[in-house]
Formats: structure tokens, C-alpha cells, sequence
């Protein structure tokens, strides 16, 4: 449980940790400014590795970190995690850009990486606007503008397309569980708070304090979600069975009513470019009569 834990948090919980600092690091405009766009980058942050790759710039990362499990990226090494990478391994690359978590108190990530003449990206990635945001910063960091924007404007679209298709229809209440023991969940001003009303969804702890608040197993029974979302991996899958036994979920109507569903981790948990491919699979799943084209899902 621990090891699954582990992986599946990490996805996204790395993200609660920095969420709300700001870095001293360079400016994405002073980045881009430099004489020649980077050519060596190594991105800690998974969600940005995947928008360089969106942006067709692949052949430029050198490494990557133990979340990027996408087999087009298998072939690089990897650094470690993305909060606390190897950084003797990490300098030998000579990457001429790092992609990193704002730091915090807790550790001096940037500040070491500062201090060896490393320039030094931090993106926000909370919010859908984040998400468009970085790209675009990307995008001029990189020198390949027209290819950000070209990837926002289909993000755009594509969540435009699922308003519209489950506009009208009644609002499932959904509980997100990052994790289930102690309950984790979404608030509002998230990204996956904002995919689950643009698909026609509610979420139900939407007035939770903080961006990814643990909740009481007493408030989830209370406030009775008709549908749980079960943040996962496929290497390590959460027993939805026991689950189903345990004290306190067996209390709610959507674990008797199998209305447990499981998600993929990779999928949800990375505020980049794919956000639009899990705003969909989520409307199909509330509203799978909105969707009656096998050929769409």
C-alpha cells in the first residue's frame, strides 16, 4: 500500500507541496531572451516534460525524472524524483535549462541549482489558465511559439466542444480521491476541480478549504457523492473490494452501488497537455448518453 501510495501521490501531491509559492529563479521572458533557445533540458516536473513534447521538442531533453513514464522517454536517464533529484548526475548533463518545482523552505533545490549557473524555469501548474500559461511561456523559452499556441487553441477547443456537448444535463456530484487513507480530494481553483464542471460534473467538495484538502470519512458519508473518482497506476492499482468492506466507504451509496470508478493517475494527475483527453473521458463517464458515437470515446 505504501509503495502504491507513493507513486500514485507523487504524481500529484508534489504539486499541493508547491502550491501558492512564488520563485526567485529567472523569469520565463529572461529565459527566452537569451542568444540561443536551450538545447539541453532537463524538466523535473512530468506535465512539462509532456508540453515539450507536445511542442516537438523531445530531442532537446536529456533526461528525465521517475514520473515521465512515456516509452518515447524511456531511453533517457533519469535524475530521481522530481523534488529531490540527484544533482551530481544532474550537472554532469551540462543541461543549459532545468524545469523545476518552486522550492520552499524545506529544501534549496533552485538555490543549488542557482549557485552552479543553471538557468532555472519554475511554471505554476494549478489551474487550467497555468496550464495554457506554460505552454506559452514554453513555447517562447523554446523558440517555438506557433507550435504553443497551435496547442493551446486545440486545448480550448476541445474543452469548448465538451461544454457544449453536456451543457443542460443534470450534475453528478463527484468525489475526487487523490487518495483514500486520510481522504484527499480536490477544491475548487484546480485544474481537475474545473475538468470535472466542464465535463457536467459537480464537484462535492468544491467549498473545501485549500486547493487539496484532506477530508473526514464522517463528511464524505454525510455529503454522499453519486459517483467516486479513483486516482491510480496501472502498476499499482487500489483494491476497489476492500475498499468496499472498509469501515466508513461502505457507508456510501456510489461503493454499494459500484459507482467506484478508477482513474489513471498519469492521465489526471498531470496538468499539461492531455488535460483535454481527461476532460473527455470524464464527460463520457457522467454523461455517457451525450456521447453516443463509440467512434468519440
Amino acid at each position: 500500500m505504501n509503495t502504491a501510495r507513493g507513486i500514485a501521490l507523487g504524481l500529484l501531491l508534489i504539486t499541493v507541496s508547491c502550491s501558492g509559492e512564488r520563485s526567485a529563479s529567472r523569469s520565463a521572458d529572461e529565459a527566452a531572451s537569451a542568444k540561443r533557445p536551450p538545447q539541453r533540458i532537463v524538466s523535473l516536473i512530468p506535465s512539462a516534460t509532456e508540453i515539450i513534447v507536445a511542442l516537438g521538442a523531445a530531442e532537446r531533453l536529456v533526461a528525465r525524472s521517475d514520473y515521465d513514464v512515456d516509452p518515447a522517454l524511456a531511453h533517457l536517464p533519469s535524475v530521481g524524483p522530481g523534488l529531490s533529484p540527484n544533482l551530481e548526475q544532474l550537472t554532469v548533463l551540462q543541461p543549459d535549462l532545468v524545469i523545476a518545482w518552486p522550492d520552499n523552505p524545506s529544501r534549496s533545490l533552485i538555490g543549488r541549482l542557482s549557485d552552479l549557473g543553471v538557468e532555472i524555469y519554475t511554471p505554476q501548474v494549478q489551474t487550467l489558465a497555468d496550464i495554457k500559461g506554460t505552454a506559452r511561456e514554453l513555447g517562447r523559452i523554446l523558440g517555438v511559439e506557433p507550435a504553443a499556441e497551435s496547442l493551446v487553441t486545440s486545448v480550448e477547443a476541445e474543452l469548448e466542444a465538451l461544454r457544449t456537448a453536456v451543457a443542460g444535463r443534470e450534475r453528478p456530484a463527484v468525489f475526487y480521491v487523490v487518495w483514500y487513507d486520510p481522504p484527499t480530494t480536490t477544491g475548487a481553483g484546480t485544474y481537475i476541480h474545473e475538468l470535472i464542471e466542464i465535463a457536467g460534473g459537480r464537484n462535492v467538495f468544491e467549498d473545501a478549504p485549500g486547493l487539496w484538502p484532506r477530508v473526514s470519512l464522517e463528511e464524505v458519508v454525510r455529503r454522499q457523492p453519486d459517483v467516486l473518482l479513483l486516482s491510480q497506476t496501472e502498476e499499482n492499482p487500489i483494491d476497489i473490494e476492500l475498499l468496499s468492506s472498509a469501515v466508513g466507504w461502505r457507508e456510501l451509496g456510489a461503493v454499494r452501488d459500484g459507482k467506484v470508478v478508477p482513474v489513471d493517475a498519469n492521465l489526471f494527475n498531470r496538468p499539461g497537455p492531455r488535460v483535454a483527453e481527461a476532460a473527455r473521458r470524464l464527460a463520457q463517464l457522467l454523461h455517457p448518453a451525450a456521447f453516443p458515437d463509440p467512434r468519440a470515446r
